[in-house]
């Protein structure tokens, strides 16, 4: 545990008074206030399981007082629907709507709590500059963010771990979001929540995640969350695909320019000298009155009367912006005519269009949504690898045996988690057995038999657990003639049996309890 986490357990206010305080002055019935109370506590008494299982999670502060805030700040009205035994409410199929500063929900915890983390503004925000990633990757980041934040009263509580999988938004944002999570941790996402329109997230999250691994893995990785946010925000509007095809289109028009650069430079000289007669001709226009007015009749002329310009100083105004406008865009030919520039720019460009031509945009996106997410999760695998490769500590180690295990329970669809993909089996056991190899090396886990193969392969088992709290967990292996069975232990009551038909060479005793976790 942190020192930020033990001051924050030291010094934890008493939320539930601050929320009565809140809730006080607002117009809710009692029913509504006594739900926004028991979800407080709800998440309160969730917690301890909810980081334990997760490991990448905010402190329990920072978590209740984001509740208490958008409770205060986001959330104006809670109209709670009770279900009719065979009549449809407005909700219709929906458990609640979220529309701005208002909840429309069925009278439980869970939907309320849903809908208040969808009436918040987006926290995570893309700049423009981003044209074709920006939309994308904004709505993979949001809804990744409000299903992360869900999972602790979704999943958790206080007694046990039960994944309710059927009440994930959307399964491929949530996997991924959990990817990057991984990949560069919540406090890197952490800081684009509260600073997002001063961050670059592209910049940053490229900047990071080569810090972290190795170039081949990073790019790899970078372009699959590219593509499958691109192919997820386009695959339901034939509209998106339809600009992208275009976007893709001119793309390759402005790269085959670049590429004969004596008639590309020679094109921007062009638009800048034309640049240069358009600002001169407004200054003789600004600076003579007469020039003016004539202009100003002019221009009034060919409008219809509603789109007439009011006065001749408006029309001054408008002269002014449009001579801004052409400064900026004369700046902006200028920078792109500088050598280091116009290369910079052309890797920009290649980038951009590499990254749309890795995916056929007109044909079977399902598909190919399917198979870039097979590759991202090899790929988030190898990366993860070089990260255990890096822990020197016994604790370290133990959390990313929590951390892996919370992975392999994602859900990839409502039949499948990740331990179910076929596709990914050999690099995922390749992953975990470099994962318990070096927990048995830094002596974090117990050696269950002298046979590397079969220790891995029992201890792997024994890890797909949901017991929330694996380094209390115990085990005692039995021998019934020529079989044997291994019990796991969640507290003292028996979690799981396996059964071993061949014979094992183990390393501890048989009918005695030991901790998996040294």
């Amino acid at each position: 545990m942190g020192k930020e986490e033990i001051f924050s357990k030291l010094n934890i206010k008493d939320y539930n008074n601050q929320l009565e305080n809140i809730l006080e002055k607002k117009s809710f019935s009692e029913g509504t206030k006594n739900i926004l109370l028991n979800i407080l506590y709800k998440m309160e008494t969730a917690y301890d399981d909810y980081n334990k299982v997760k490991l990448e999670t905010n402190l329990k502060k920072d978590i209740l007082e984001e509740i208490i805030q958008i409770i205060e700040k986001d959330c104006k009205e809670i109209e709670l629907i009770k279900p009719k035994l065979n009549e449809k409410t407005k909700l219709g199929d929906k458990k609640f709507i979220a529309e701005k500063n208002k909840i429309i929900s069925y009278p439980n915890e869970k939907t309320v709590f849903y809908g208040l983390y969808h009436i918040q503004d987006n926290k995570y925000i893309v700049k423009d500059k981003y044209k074709i990633l920006k939309e994308p990757i904004e709505k993979l980041l949001n809804i990744g963010y409000i299903m992360d934040r869900e999972e602790i009263i979704r999943d958790f509580d206080g007694w046990s771990w039960i994944i309710a999988y059927e009440e994930i938004e959307n399964y491929i944002y949530n996997v991924i979001y959990q990817n990057i999570k991984i990949l560069i941790g919540n406090k890197f996402l952490q800081e684009f929540i509260y600073n997002a329109q001063q961050n670059d997230f592209i910049e940053k999250f490229d900047k990071k995640i080569n810090e972290l691994y190795s170039e081949e893995i990073s790019t790899k990785i970078e372009e699959e969350v590219y593509r499958i946010s691109i192919i997820e925000n386009i695959k339901s509007s034939k509209e998106k695909q339809k600009d992208l095809i275009r976007e893709k289109a001119n793309l390759e028009q402005e790269l085959a320019k670049m590429d004969n650069k004596k008639e590309y430079l020679q094109e921007l000289a062009n638009n800048k000298k034309s640049i240069g007669k358009q600002i001169k001709e407004i200054d003789e226009i600004i600076n003579n009155n007469r020039l003016l007015r004539e202009n100003f009749a002019k221009e009034n002329e060919g409008l219809k009367e509603n789109e007439k310009i009011f006065s001749l100083s408006e029309y001054a105004d408008k002269l002014q912006a449009k001579r801004k406008e052409l400064l900026s865009d004369l700046k902006h030919y200028s920078t792109l005519m500088k050598p280091m520039n116009y290369v910079k720019s052309k890797f920009e460009l290649k980038k951009k269009f590499n990254l749309l031509d890795g995916i056929d945009l007109s044909n079977n996106l399902e598909k190919q949504e399917d198979e870039i997410f097979i590759k991202l999760q090899i790929n988030f695998l190898k990366a993860l690898q070089e990260k255990i490769g890096k822990i020197e500590t016994k604790r370290r180690i133990i959390d990313y045996i929590y951390l892996f295990r919370y992975y392999k329970l994602l859900y990839v669809n409502k039949d499948k988690q990740i331990k179910d993909l076929h596709e990914i089996k050999e690099q995922l056991i390749m992953a975990e057995k470099y994962l318990i190899t070096r927990a048995c090396n830094l002596k974090a886990l117990n050696i269950l038999s002298n046979n590397i193969e079969k220790n891995y392969e029992i201890i792997a088992n024994i890890l797909n657990s949901t017991i929330i709290d694996l380094d209390e967990l115990n085990i005692e292996f039995k021998k019934k003639g020529e079989k044997v069975t291994l019990n796991i232990y969640d507290d003292n009551m028996i979690d799981r049996t396996i059964e071993f038909n061949e014979k094992i060479d183990l390393n501890v005793k048989f009918n005695k309890k030991i901790k998996l976790f040294n």
